[in-house]
């Protein structure tokens, strides 16, 4: 392997998930790509059917800009009296660091998303 990268092959992520934590609650499940950088994180997000949060909604602030490709199921997204927007597969968006928003999950879902700051 290269000095200067970081590989995940086909299949690694698999094994790699670990619990997303949103305070001290357990919300779904995230595979992290890590790097030098430690400003940067870059991973696959999951909500299996059935486990928590999918159907349930849930209260997030972004503590970090973010950017994320839906990869498989449905998010709808609140952000209060400002806007709701519903995710598919094949959407992107980016959101502002400190931003406060209300995710419900339709599950299977999986996104690909990529942190800064």
């Amino acid at each position: 392997m290269h000095s200067d990268a970081t590989v995940l092959k086909n299949g690694d992520v698999l094994g790699a998930y670990a619990p997303f934590m949103v305070g001290d609650e357990p919300t779904g499940h995230f595979a992290e790509l890590t790097g030098a950088n430690s400003a940067v994180r870059a991973g696959v997000y999951k909500v299996n059917p059935g486990e928590y949060p999918d159907g349930v909604p849930v209260p997030y602030e972004f503590d970090r800009d973010e950017y994320l490709y839906v990869l498989e199921g449905e998010v709808e997204i609140d952000f209060g009296e400002s806007s709701v927007i519903r995710l598919k597969p094949g959407d992107g968006a980016s959101f502002r660091k400190g931003s406060t928003s209300i995710w419900t999950f339709h599950a299977p879902f999986r996104k690909f998303s990529v942190e800064v700051g």
